[in-house]
């Protein structure tokens, strides 16, 4: 802009005023183009493109066998999939009515256990366990029992685990711990993450962050993830704490992008998080003694919410 103004004062003369106005007029509006697409690759936030205040989503209850739901994930080709916490079996929903539409156990009946998530890598599911043992299966037939293998990483020394993802950038799965066990995460928020390639745990943790950036943004001291999603267009990290009735927004890196309030009238206690392929988000709430929900976010230009 300088450089524009500074040659119309180099020409000089009455002659070419009107040169010079051109000049200053271009600047402006270069200017102007500028500032509106510095603003539009600020405005990268995925949670800005839903209005998650209260009373904003569409929400259908679910069968009572899914009371305790306790993770969501979609398949490659759309389909969502949950499942409940204290036994290892599969539903396929019907996103809009809430609906069963499929379902197949782990087991001849079901193993039992402390299930905390479910992701699916192409033709590879996953369901992870509170201890963090990771259960690897193949999609079953109607109330079929599948085969599963299990991977012991002994993650229950350090983290209690709650939610699961698949990252498909680094190929890996992610693990955030609920409550960390070991002195050197105290206060921070930790996501491990596991090679799909080796089924090894990556030594390093994928997310590292003092809980104190979190409390600048207003989320408080606390937060204790129990789902965690991977926003398929953008690789942003989501993050839901029930207990603290919150979200958080992460860069791949650990950036903190947005933070939002979840109103317990509408989420008492929010188990999963999942995208559809229309960029729908879903909320999954246990039941706390009535029937688990889903809860739709349609997807927004103009976004909304109350963050903190």
């Amino acid at each position: 802009m300088s450089l524009l103004l500074n040659t119309g004062k180099q020409q000089g003369g009455r002659h070419r005023s009107g040169s010079s106005r051109g000049s200053l007029l271009s600047a402006l509006l270069l200017l102007l183009l500028g500032s509106d697409a510095a603003r539009a690759q600020e405005s990268t936030s995925v949670l800005d493109l839903y209005d998650l205040s209260e009373g904003s989503g569409q929400e259908v209850d679910l069968p009572r066998v899914l009371q305790e739901i306790s993770g969501l994930a979609t398949t490659p080709d759309g389909r969502l999939f949950a499942h409940n916490d204290e036994r290892a079996a599969v539903f396929e929903l019907d996103p809009l009515t809430g609906q069963v539409t499929k379902s197949f156990m782990l087991g001849a009946m079901g193993v039992r256990g402390d299930f905390e998530g479910i992701a699916v890598a192409g033709e590879r599911f996953f369901m992870l366990a509170s201890d963090g043992k990771v259960l690897e299966f193949r999609e079953g037939e109607p109330a079929a029992g599948v085969r599963f293998q299990v991977h012991d990483f002994r993650l229950d020394r350090v983290c209690e685990m709650e939610g699961l993802a698949v990252d498909p950038t680094s190929n890996t799965l992610l693990l955030p711990c609920k409550n960390t066990r070991w002195d050197g995460w105290e206060d921070r928020l930790i996501v491990l993450s596991i090679s799909l390639d080796s089924m090894e745990l990556v030594t390093e943790p994928r997310i590292n962050i003092p809980l104190k950036d979190l409390d600048k943004r207003g989320l408080g001291k606390n937060f204790h993830p129990s789902s965690i999603e991977v926003h398929p267009q953008t690789g942003a990290l989501i993050l839901v704490a029930a207990r603290e009735e919150a979200m958080v927004e992460l860069t791949p890196d650990g950036e903190i992008l947005a933070t939002r309030e979840l109103k317990r009238k509408d989420h008492p206690q929010p188990e999963g998080l999942a995208f559809l392929p229309d960029g729908t988000l879903i909320l999954a709430d246990e039941g706390q003694g009535k029937r688990g929900t889903l809860t739709r976010y349609a997807r927004t230009q103009r976004g909304g919410g109350e963050g903190r």
